[in-house]
């Protein structure tokens, strides 16, 4: 992979610095961020988002750094003999390494920051904070038939439908990114690649969940993917021919940084096909909490440059948080242009209790009827378990989508997202949970529960043999001018955003695929805040919910609200964004203020269905 500038990022233009110049700068950088976390009014203030979110408090003295150094070792010497010990190189990104302060300087922080300023080997820096990730939670096989009525449900995501026709996930490899994967578990060990498993914790190849500890989530999201078929173990899994490659980045007690988080998201992009993530920030109704620079990165990265330039596939749950009012909007992660977020159905056509639904959702799976108590998966030290929640809708996403890809082998992660919206099962859901829905433009349903609908393996696999690539993306960013942004309780703001869609440009967008719309708005409480966006063909998507629990005063600060609703338009024209205040007990008259909008839409030029006529009949 290419270097990339991420998170504290040093980078050194000249080819050769003397040894003392270069010992200062690197001492000083480390230093300058150890001052900024701690006294923002020098510059790079904490993140409004995260100051009620699920970020651990405190600085901690560990940053990311990239250096352009043919010597490593001069590197290493003059780094720990600046005060600061190297403690380990990043697996995914080039020159990019872990460092620890290691004693206290006593230089003027002022000088150090005019010394940086006038540095041109210096480019930006920023702190490792610890981050709080809350999980997501006919064969021989004894509980095969129990697996047949989750799979059943209405609507049926037709799984043995496509092992029928020969689609079993073999030469297709997911990786579990979770607290580990028991590879010695009966039903896992043929699947499990162990030359593709990496340990970010302890910087090992043993991703094997510690005894005693809550470590069984990524074995059981793994057993959804990949358990063996005719073993007499447990059930099957749906892409049982698969490969499995286990990604250690949680752990009991253990707490992510966005180093770990980048690293395993851009991990052998080249031959791992699809991620499957089933945690985020957490659940509470009130966190706001988007990717650091090295996992943004490693998103954009994967999904430009994965699988030969075809791209990975990263699958997100959308969360647990229903209980709570939560929406995935506010997980930026899940709410993401670079990643297929799944929602879960029950078998009457409804959310789940627990569901948490936003404008980002693409589709959906089912959880069965509630005798099955979840779905049959695989658990620590060999024994079996059922699966329920949000958690087990990545997996099983995943495996499915592995189908897709043994189907076809040369489609493109875009591809997929286009085969997932014209495949997906949704004339039950309408029927069943109508206030859940509308049509866009493009005639396509959608639902922020439900996405498209249920994912149909047996369409989306017959499909895809018969699909033909998609132009590479375009895209197409617009600042907004914003003169008078006010709005509150009763007198909602409503801004019109002519949009000509880059034409006659390279960035031309013709036939919209996903829109994101980053937004800047003060308010006294964020959780007041509803937001709608209205396309030029006149559909309109809630991009943010009130949350009842979000008392932060910090509002949105330059937050991205993806969209997924809008697919198949035209993005030419006028959009409009309402922004509404949401009148509260304790904030009766609260006033919000938006202050900066960007549209960015993405799709293609020319007609995606010009040689794909056939997905608009019945399959």
């Amino acid at each position: 992979m290419a270097p990339l500038f991420f998170a504290f990022c040093l980078l050194f233009n000249t080819p050769l610095l003397a040894l003392a110049e270069f010992r200062i700068e690197l001492a000083d950088v480390l230093e300058l961020l150890l001052h900024k976390a701690k006294h923002p009014e020098y510059g790079l203030p904490p993140t409004k988002e995260t100051s009620h979110s699920s970020k651990a408090s405190g600085s901690g003295s560990r940053f990311a750094i990239e250096v352009d150094a043919a010597d490593w070792d001069k590197v290493l010497s003059l780094a720990e003999s600046a005060g600061f010990v190297i403690e380990k190189k990043l697996q995914s990104f080039s020159n990019i390494y872990i460092a620890r302060r290691r004693g206290r300087r006593k230089r003027d922080t002022g000088q150090i920051i005019s010394e940086l300023i006038s540095s041109k080997s210096v480019r930006w820096a920023e702190p490792l904070l610890p981050l709080y990730r809350e999980k997501r939670v006919i064969f021989t096989d004894p509980l095969y038939k129990e697996q047949l009525r989750s799979w059943s449900s209405t609507p049926s995501m037709s799984i043995p439908e496509a092992w029928a026709a020969g689609f079993t996930g073999k030469g297709v490899t997911v990786a579990v990114l979770d607290d580990g994967v028991d590879a010695l578990h009966e039903d896992l060990q043929e699947a499990v690649d162990p030359e593709l498993c990496y340990n970010f914790i302890e910087v090992s190849a043993d991703v094997t969940p510690k005894p005693g500890r809550e470590e069984t989530h990524g074995t059981r999201c793994a057993g959804i993917i990949a358990m063996t078929a005719n073993n007499s173990k447990c059930g099957v899994g749906v892409a049982h021919r698969s490969k499995l490659a286990g990604l250690k980045v949680l752990g009991e007690g253990q707490l992510l940084n966005d180093a770990i988080e980048g690293d395993s998201l851009a991990y052998k992009s080249d031959r791992i096909d699809i991620y499957s993530v089933s945690w985020g920030p957490r659940d509470d109704g009130r966190s706001a909490e988007k990717p650091g620079s090295l996992a943004q990165k490693a998103l954009e990265y994967g999904t430009m440059h994965g699988r030969g330039g075809l791209g990975s596939l990263y699958v997100w749950a959308s969360g647990n948080g229903g209980l709570e009012d939560d929406n995935c909007a506010m997980d930026g992660y899940a709410s993401n242009l670079h990643t297929i977020t799944l929602g879960v159905a029950t078998s009457t056509g409804a959310p789940p209790w627990y569901a948490e639904g936003c404008s980002a959702v693409m589709a959906a799976v089912t959880e069965g009827p509630k005798t099955t108590n979840g779905m049959i998966t695989t658990d620590v030290d060999n024994k079996c378990v059922s699966f329920s929640g949000s958690s087990a809708a990545a997996p099983l996403g995943a495996a499915i989508l592995a189908l897709v890809l043994e189907a076809n082998p040369l489609l493109s992660q875009r591809d997929v997202q286009h085969l997932i919206v014209r495949t997906s099962e949704s004339e039950t859901l309408v029927r069943t949970s109508p206030s859940q829905w509308i049509v866009n433009g493009a005639g396509l349903p959608f639902s922020r529960y439900f996405g498209f609908g249920v994912l149909n393996a047996e369409k989306l696999t017959k499909a895809a043999k018969q699909w033909k690539r998609v132009e590479p993306v375009s895209s197409c960013a617009r600042e907004m001018r914003v003169s008078n942004g006010t709005f509150k309780p009763g007198s909602p703001l409503r801004l019109d955003l002519p949009f000509e869609g880059c034409k006659g440009t390279s960035g031309e967008v013709n036939w919209l695929e996903r829109v994101q719309i980053t937004i800047t708005i003060e308010h006294p409480r964020r959780g007041q805040i509803a937001l709608f966006l209205t396309s030029p063909s006149g559909t309109t998507i809630q991009l943010l919910h009130p949350r009842k629990n979000d008392d932060s005063p910090d509002g949105l600060s330059d937050w991205p609200f993806v969209s997924v609703g809008h697919w198949g338009e035209n993005p030419q024209g006028k959009w409009r964004l309402e922004a509404v205040s949401v009148a509260h007990p304790k904030n009766v008259n609260s006033v919000g203020s938006l202050k900066a909008v960007r549209l960015t839409v993405q799709g293609t030029r020319a007609d995606p269905l010009k040689n794909n006529a056939f997905i608009l009949s019945k399959h």
